[in-house]
Order: C-alpha cells, then structure tokens, then sequence
C-alpha cells in the first residue's frame, strides 16, 4: 500500500491461514460474534477469495471454498479424535 510516498507491506499477506482465523476470532469476539473455527474459516478464506477476485466471483467458486472448510474441519475433527485416543492409550 502507498500512503504519502511511503510503501507499506500489510502483515496479513505474511500471515498463515490458521494466523488469520485466530485474527478473525478476536476481531468478532470484540463486536460480540461467536462463530465456531469453521466458521471463522469460512469467513477468512471469503475474504480472501473478495479481495483475490476484486469483488468479482461465482456460485461454483464459492462452493469450491465451502468444500474445501469442511475438509479442513473434517481433517481437523478427525487429528484431534485421534489425539484424545492417543491419550488414553498411553
């Protein structure tokens, strides 16, 4: 972003996915929103999905990234199971 003569580089760019929902978490916790993680996930990877198309996308694409939040949900449901299993194992 240029802001008078001066270049400055947005950390949000730099940030990892999981960065940005942690973001999102405390952003909405402040205006009193309470989404779960997937949620949240599908609210930054819209938003990224906005701003990557200027604005501009289509209902295939934005099922796309739907699919894709449930499989990292999934995923995520799936390690954590795994982990309390892993536990009570030991």
């Amino acid at each position: 972003v240029l802001i008078g003569g001066v270049i400055f580089v947005s950390k949000i760019n730099y940030m990892t996915h999981e960065e940005k929902i942690n973001y999102m978490k405390i952003a909405t916790g402040i205006v009193g929103y309470g989404f779960d993680t997937k949620g949240l996930d599908m609210l930054v990877s819209l938003y990224e999905l906005v701003i990557e198309k200027q604005g501009e996308t289509d209902v295939k694409t934005i099922c796309k990234v739907e699919v894709e939040v449930k499989q990292r949900a999934d995923a995520k449901a799936r390690s954590e199971m795994l982990d309390k299993v892993s536990e009570k194992v030991k």
